[in-house]
């Protein structure tokens, strides 16, 4: 995914420091602005994240980063996939086990918690690897 962002300072030899406005899903889709959601993410918080400098740019300079969308997409499906599977599997292996419709549900609940608490370890992972890649593609004028 490509992103406009600003370069705020050098980080390491060969990186700098990014702010990057998240951006909504259908941003690469249409710039209009006409649905709700893309109404909505016009006032979305900036993020400071490290980019790979390969350019060269500079503090103040305009960049064009790249991301890479298959660890974003990755974290999605843990994210809003995961969690619904655990509780049905849950759900499932109760009615299998014979337990109550009751103690299914609730295993199912146990199934879909622990999903989230998979996606909330992943988060805190990456917020200190930084295992979602940017890369400073071009300067802009």
């Amino acid at each position: 995914m490509k992103q406009t962002a600003k370069v705020i300072r050098p980080a390491r030899p060969g990186y700098a420091e990014v702010m990057v406005r998240r951006a909504s899903a259908c941003a690469s889709a249409h710039k209009c602005g006409s649905c709700d959601h893309c109404s909505m993410m016009e006032n979305a918080p900036e993020i400071v994240v490290v980019a790979e400098n390969g350019p060269g740019a500079e503090p103040g300079d305009t960049v064009t980063v790249e991301s890479a969308t298959s660890s974003i997409l990755g974290a999605a499906v843990i994210l809003y996939i995961v969690p619904f599977v655990l509780f049905f599997l849950g759900y499932f292996l109760g009615g299998v086990l014979g337990w109550a419709e009751g103690s299914s549900i609730a295993l199912g609940g146990a199934g879909f918690a622990l999903g989230l608490l998979c996606a909330l370890v992943l988060d805190r992972y990456r917020k200190h690897h930084n295992s979602v890649a940017f890369k400073i593609v071009s300067i802009e004028d």
